[in-house]
């Protein structure tokens, strides 16, 4: 095995790990979940294709492919359940103060 194909498992495992730990975090975020979800099963196809496929050039390709394009879906959603929970912490502090305010009155 060549030094590209060890790199390439490498960042595989990177972006297995990045969205276990995305999913660890998500803290029942639905719009995190799904791009960690995505992330995990694009890592493992993406080691899955190194390990089966017989020519080096095109499991290379693939894997590459694959590992991309699960980073960028994992960014996304990631991004996308992140402004939403800074939506809803916002929401949720206007609330209490207009509750603070009705209260004091």
């Amino acid at each position: 095995m060549g030094v590209w194909v060890w790199g390439a498992v490498v960042l595989a495992l990177v972006l297995v790990t990045a969205g276990g730990i995305a999913w660890w975090l998500a803290r029942g975020c639905k719009l995190t979940m799904v791009g960690a979800v995505g992330a995990v099963t694009g890592g493992v196809v993406s080691l899955v294709c190194l390990a089966v496929l017989l020519d080096t050039d095109a499991s290379l390709r693939i894997a590459a492919l694959l590992t991309i394009g699960s980073g960028a879906w994992l960014l996304g959603w990631a991004l996308a359940g992140g402004i939403r929970g800074q939506r809803l912490a916002r929401a949720e502090a206007v609330a209490s103060r207009a509750e603070r305010s009705t209260s004091r009155a």
